[in-house]
């Protein structure tokens, strides 16, 4: 490969990627959440998902070998 290509190979890599660093955006910090909303007098507010806790294991049912 003649040194004029290689050159040219270089240039234009270095110039993809100067174009990618300049053009790249950043993840915008996410938005605070909404303030939280109480629930009328009388009303359960459920939990959030993922915070209830889960049900108990219980035994599983043997069969007796006869």
């Amino acid at each position: 490969m003649p040194n004029d290509a290689k050159l040219g190979l270089v240039v234009g890599v270095g110039l993809v990627i100067a174009v990618a660093v300049l053009l790249f955006r950043r993840d915008a910090p996410a938005p605070p959440p909404p303030a939280a909303e109480s629930a009328p007098a009388g009303m359960v507010q459920s939990p959030p998902h993922g915070s209830a806790r889960p049900a108990p294991a219980r035994p599983a049912a043997s069969t007796a070998a006869p």
